[in-house]
Protein backbone atom coordinates (compact mmCIF):
# COMPACT_ATOMS: atom_id res chain seq x y z
CA UNK A 1 0.00 0.00 0.00
CA UNK A 2 1.62 3.29 -1.08
CA UNK A 3 2.30 5.74 1.37
CA UNK A 4 0.97 8.98 -0.47
CA UNK A 5 -1.88 8.35 -2.57
CA UNK A 6 -3.09 10.16 -5.56
CA UNK A 7 -5.83 9.35 -7.71
CA UNK A 8 -5.25 8.98 -11.63
CA UNK A 9 -8.11 11.16 -12.39
CA UNK A 10 -8.70 14.41 -10.23
CA UNK A 11 -12.15 14.52 -11.24
CA UNK A 12 -13.52 10.97 -10.43
CA UNK A 13 -12.16 12.44 -6.26
CA UNK A 14 -14.54 15.30 -6.63
CA UNK A 15 -17.42 13.37 -8.12
CA UNK A 16 -16.43 11.03 -5.20
CA UNK A 17 -16.73 13.68 -2.88
CA UNK A 18 -19.85 14.78 -4.23
CA UNK A 19 -21.26 11.88 -3.79
CA UNK A 20 -20.38 11.38 -0.21
CA UNK A 21 -21.42 14.44 0.65
CA UNK A 22 -25.44 13.98 -1.40
CA UNK A 23 -25.69 11.03 0.65
CA UNK A 24 -25.09 12.60 3.91
CA UNK A 25 -27.28 15.31 2.86
CA UNK A 26 -30.21 12.70 2.27
CA UNK A 27 -29.58 11.07 5.63
CA UNK A 28 -29.85 14.09 7.49
CA UNK A 29 -33.00 14.91 5.83
CA UNK A 30 -33.98 11.82 6.70
CA UNK A 31 -33.09 11.70 10.02
CA UNK A 32 -34.29 15.92 10.55
CA UNK A 33 -31.05 15.81 12.65
CA UNK A 34 -28.99 19.25 12.83
CA UNK A 35 -25.23 19.76 11.14
CA UNK A 36 -23.55 17.89 14.31
CA UNK A 37 -25.28 14.82 14.49
CA UNK A 38 -24.46 13.93 11.00
CA UNK A 39 -21.02 15.32 11.22
CA UNK A 40 -20.54 13.02 14.20
CA UNK A 41 -21.92 10.11 12.11
CA UNK A 42 -19.19 10.80 9.24
CA UNK A 43 -16.13 11.06 11.38
CA UNK A 44 -17.56 7.67 13.52
CA UNK A 45 -17.40 6.07 9.63
CA UNK A 46 -14.09 7.62 8.69
CA UNK A 47 -13.11 6.30 11.91
CA UNK A 48 -14.03 2.82 11.05
CA UNK A 49 -11.75 3.25 8.18
CA UNK A 50 -8.81 4.55 9.37
CA UNK A 51 -9.08 2.04 12.29
CA UNK A 52 -9.16 -0.35 9.27
CA UNK A 53 -6.30 0.84 7.64
CA UNK A 54 -4.46 0.61 11.23
CA UNK A 55 -5.16 -3.07 11.52
CA UNK A 56 -3.96 -3.86 8.08
CA UNK A 57 -0.43 -2.46 8.36
CA UNK A 58 -0.25 -3.38 11.35
CA UNK A 59 -0.94 -7.63 10.05
CA UNK A 60 1.78 -6.51 7.33
CA UNK A 61 4.38 -5.67 9.73
CA UNK A 62 3.68 -9.13 11.84
CA UNK A 63 3.45 -10.75 8.34
CA UNK A 64 6.81 -9.10 7.46
CA UNK A 65 8.42 -10.24 10.86
CA UNK A 66 7.26 -13.76 10.87
CA UNK A 67 8.81 -13.95 7.59
CA UNK A 68 12.42 -12.76 8.73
Amino acid sequence: MPEEWKPIDSQVLVDAWEEVKDCAEGIQKDLACPDETISKMLRSVAETFDNTVEELLDKEEEDWEEAK
